[in-house]
């Protein structure tokens, strides 16, 4: 009885704990380095080859997006001129479309708007936009570097809900760290540039917080998870009582 009733809640409070929309740290794990897609110049190339053995900065963003996607990469025109190059060393920037429709010519469309608000020597090819007809490979990269969206059709037009934040990798794709929301300090960037370069890693927020916090993309913020949080005192309530029983029970059997 009291293995059912254990069984039981541990299925209830499971689904409070599925996985949001949100980014999802996990530097253990390393992005597939001979996945292929395709330049803004219509040109098949793998991650490894872009990456150049480079720590590299990833978006992961849409073409058409209303939101998000703009005031992100725009940001990261702005911060990277105020990156130190020689400090940070050399690095390059991806940036990946989860719209699988996305053509080569929406990611060079996008580049060129971007690249007009560029007024220092920061070279094109140095940073990518990458598109891709296979889903497969899309879901394989943002599952790897913990970044969960929702992709939306209404009345024929799509549209996705998803978390802003940059990635940065390391040469040899390991993820190094993140850095949330829209807007970046230049010395956090251009440490994390320097820390991945020697193949390092580190969390940006403790695990604690990203269980209790999960990224609203209306609010465009990282708000409290009460089901998470209450799901968990529950959860942690009933097993104590059950261990409690299954004590108390072996007790009186010894009697």
């Amino acid at each position: 009885m009291f293995r059912k009733l254990l069984i039981s809640t541990v299925l209830i409070i499971s689904s409070l704990f599925s996985q949001e929309i949100g980014i999802y740290e996990d530097q253990i794990k390393e992005i597939n380095l001979n996945t292929v897609f395709t330049t803004e110049y219509n040109e098949q190339k793998s991650l490894r080859e872009i990456i150049n053995n480079k720590p590299t900065i990833l978006t992961i963003n849409y073409f058409n997006c209303p939101t998000l996607c703009s005031p992100l990469l725009y940001e990261v025109a702005d911060i990277v001129q105020k990156v130190q190059l020689k400090e940070a060393k050399d690095f390059n920037i991806i940036t990946l479309s989860i719209e699988k429709n996305d053509s080569f010519i929406h990611a060079k469309n996008t580049k060129d708007k971007i690249f007009k608000t560029i007024k220092t020597k920061f070279q094109t090819n140095a940073w990518t936009f990458l598109t891709t007809k296979n889903q497969k490979d899309i879901d394989e990269l943002t599952q790897a570097v913990g970044f969960r969206y929702e992709r939306r059709v209404k009345d024929g037009v799509v549209d996705y809900l998803h978390p802003a934040a940059i990635i940065v990798l390391t040469p040899k794709g390991k993820i190094s760290r993140y850095l949330n929301g829209v807007r970046y300090l230049p010395f956090d960037l251009k440490m994390a540039l320097l820390e991945a370069s020697d193949e390092k890693t580190r969390p940006t927020i403790a695990n604690t917080l990203l269980f209790c916090f999960a990224y609203d993309p209306e609010s465009k913020s990282y708000v409290l998870q009460g089901k998470k949080i209450m799901g968990s005192f529950i959860f942690g309530s009933v097993f104590i009582f059950f261990i409690y029983l299954l004590k108390t029970g072996r007790k009186e059997d010894d009697k």
